[in-house]
């Protein structure tokens, strides 16, 4: 049954949002975590709740989780990935500001236009090539302190930064392929394993860090589950599922060429809006173009 433009615009705003919430809910829920082994649980908890969100949502699409062994296989290293992406994001957050933190890891596109470049022979258009270049001048006045404003540059959140972004391209090269190679056949089943062995990932890793921890650093588990961080993963988990289960349901309703640029570019802008209003990131003019700058390279990538 064909849906009214109107429909499609309003699951591309929700889209967008979820994609701004994800990213700003990372930085409380870091504060929050005193320790690895409390990331490595957070992210196993809103891992866990975009799962059962995942679940619902394959099952009242098609009643079935099936999906075939290779999906099994390749959902096991998708969701690997995604708890050491996320894992790296909150490591990053640790060390850099919140609005440009998201900007480096959403640069990560590039990775899956290569891929499609070299091995599904798209065309190199003048707009994405000028995209790359923005990008990498981009890069350059992030890690200025007199563009940014930070007193110093630290080395470890510019490395931080870039694994996580790397781990996230990979992850979106993988899906791409993943998707090919099945015609969206298992879309929302995949996100079941994906979230499922992302959640796995991320408990044992929490456990192994726990029982590594001396007695006195070990923060009681009831101590960990207070209201806000119960409301932070149920939110996280929630935002994240919510962006991926859009962009899914527009891949059939929506041109590619709205939607991709327009969540890459305006959850990152929600992201600068929430670090300077929630958080009171200072933005002088500078940064402000710098970060436009970055929403512009991610928007002419996606294009």
């Amino acid at each position: 049954m064909p849906q009214s433009p109107s429909f499609s615009v309003t699951l591309l705003l929700i889209a967008i949002l979820s994609c701004g919430i994800y990213s700003v809910g990372l930085k409380p829920s870091n504060q929050r975590c005193r320790s690895l082994a409390e990331q490595e649980l957070f992210n196993g908890l809103f891992s866990a709740t975009a799962m059962v969100g995942a679940i619902l949502s394959a099952l009242l699409s098609s009643g079935s989780l099936y999906i075939p062994l290779g999906g099994v296989l390749t959902a096991a290293l998708f969701g690997f990935g995604f708890s050491m992406c996320v894992f790296t994001n909150l490591k990053a957050l640790e060390e850099g500001p919140l609005s440009l933190t998201t900007l480096i890891v959403n640069f990560s596109l590039i990775f899956p236009m290569f891929y499609s470049f070299f091995f599904l022979g798209e065309a190199v258009t003048v707009v994405r090539i000028c995209g790359i270049l923005l990008l990498l001048v981009c890069m350059l006045l992030f890690t200025n302190p007199r563009i940014t404003g930070e007193k110093k540059i630290s080395a470890r959140w510019i490395v931080i930064s870039a694994i996580s972004m790397l781990i996230n391209g990979l992850l979106a090269v993988i899906a791409k392929i993943y998707t090919l190679k099945t015609d969206g056949a298992y879309a929302a089943q995949f996100l079941v394993y994906g979230y499922l062995f992302a959640t796995l990932t991320s408990f044992v890793l929490s456990a192994i860090l726990r029982a590594g921890q001396r007695k006195e650093e070990r923060r009681p588990l009831r101590a960990f589950f207070t209201p806000a961080i119960v409301f932070l993963f149920l939110l996280v988990g929630a935002a994240n599922f919510g962006m991926n289960l859009m962009v899914l349901l527009l891949a059939t309703l929506m041109d590619g060429a709205i939607v991709y640029p327009a969540i890459q570019g305006g959850g990152p802008m929600i992201a600068v809006l929430g670090s300077r209003f929630l958080f009171g990131e200072q933005i002088s003019w500078k940064k402000w173009i710098a970060i436009i700058l970055g929403v512009l390279a991610i928007v002419m990538l996606n294009l």
